[in-house]
């Protein structure tokens, strides 16, 4: 199986750097992590339209959605050729769908939000 993600313009490759992150961004790292560590047989490709605008003129659907709906519906995320999710990353649940679907089973635990430990309202 192969999944491949067309990430909007970013700092960098994963857009995962700088002084403050975006916790999306972190979870589908994650998620992508967990995937190639789980089920090797899963290729997973990211491009960064800042940093490989070819790999996004190369793939027809990607180009003529650029053209009609512009930057707005990154990220595009296919999943065997196909679109699996557009303007946003999917959910670890819609991921352990479309890897299912494909006989490949994993398990994407969400990560905890830090807690300072004290009690509502004190922070």
């Amino acid at each position: 199986m192969k999944i491949e993600i067309y990430d909007p313009a970013m700092c960098c490759s994963t857009g995962v750097c700088g002084p403050s992150v975006d916790p999306e961004l972190v979870r589908i790292q994650e998620a992508l992590r967990q995937i190639q560590k789980q089920a090797a047989e899963v290729q997973v490709s990211r491009y960064a339209l800042s940093a490989e605008p070819q790999a996004f003129v190369a793939n027809a659907a990607v180009a003529e959605l650029l053209k009609s709906e512009g930057p707005e519906c990154l990220p595009l995320v296919f999943a065997d050729g196909k679109i699996a999710s557009k303007g946003s990353y999917p959910a670890n649940e819609q991921l352990q769908a479309i890897l299912k679907e494909a006989g490949i089973e994993v398990a994407l635990a969400e990560k905890k939000k830090a807690s300072c430990g004290c009690g509502p309202g004190c922070c």
